[in-house]
């Protein structure tokens, strides 16, 4: 399986698209905004440059695309007023493999744009954004190019190159999700980074499952469906070109039995790791 060439969420905004299913990734993003907050604030610190080339690895398409890209525009904006300054140029990089739905990301900029001018007076000419196909895995910028970098949900996936399907015994995800140990140590061998904040959240398998609403209740069918659709929305590409297209229904809707089955003995969390770092000078 060419990973490069399979890998993509599913496209669009259909009943089982990404952008209709990923509010796993939403609330994980959500999660994560006071350190990238904290982070843009120390990039600053009391100066702001003329220019800033941002990235977003792994970007997707759907609500979740620009979201991030609007909570860095967001606080570089409340910094700029609190130190009287204009703000940068801002050219953010949308990054994802070549198969991900740009046309879509693409589609919602003008409105984006709209709402940058409403809200924050910013006129065009202010932010840049473009898309960057591509693994993040190889060289997509020019050396020392980028001053910020975000990436929600992407790098668990695996670079494994093409693996020739006959030597296959079965299907191989290519995700990997390691321990906070193993990440830390990652980082110390790779050497070029200071790990800055580091931070362990939870996520409920079923996202509509909120813990602090006395309101919700617990429905077998309906929480099996929605784990089912989120995951789908990810894996589809990679189930569809391995095992063919003509599965994919049926094999979602028993996962989907199972995994309420599952969550009806026991309620099952995601665990993610949120971190920042800093580039050693």
């Amino acid at each position: 399986m060419d990973v490069m060439r399979v890998l993509h969420m599913v496209g669009g905004a259909g009943d089982t698209s990404y952008a209709s299913n990923s509010s796993l990734q939403k609330i994980a993003i959500s999660k994560a905004r006071s350190i990238v907050e904290d982070s843009i604030l120390n990039l600053y610190g009391t100066s702001i440059p003329e220019s800033l080339n941002i990235a977003d690895l792994g970007c997707s398409s759907g609500p979740n695309t620009l979201l991030v890209i609007k909570e860095i525009i967001d606080v570089t904006h409340e910094r700029c007023s609190q130190l009287q300054r204009s703000m940068p140029e801002l050219r953010l990089f949308l990054n994802d493999l070549p198969g991900n739905d740009f046309n879509t990301i693409f589609m919602s900029l003008p409105a984006f744009y709209n709402t940058l001018k409403e809200e924050k007076g910013l006129p065009l000419g202010t932010c840049f954004i473009a898309g960057v196909p591509g693994s993040f895995y190889g060289r997509l910028f020019p050396i020392n190019f980028l001053n910020f970098v975000h990436s929600s949900y992407s790098v668990h996936w695996l670079s494994q190159g093409v693996i020739k399907e006959a030597k296959l015994d079965s299907f191989d995800l290519p995700c990997y999700t390691p321990s906070v140990k193993e990440l830390k140590a990652v980082i110390a061998m790779e050497g070029s980074f200071v790990l800055d904040q580091l931070q362990i959240t939870e996520i409920n398998w079923d996202t509509n499952d909120n813990d602090d609403s006395e309101y919700y209740f617990f429905d077998k069918k309906a929480s099996g469906q929605n784990v089912a659709k989120y995951v789908r929305a990810v894996t589809e590409s990679m189930l569809a070109n391995h095992f063919g297209a003509e599965i994919i229904d049926e094999l979602f809707e028993k996962y989907a039995e199972n995994v309420g089955e599952h969550l009806a003995k026991e309620k099952t969390k995601h665990v993610n790791i949120i971190f920042s770092m800093t580039k050693k000078v």
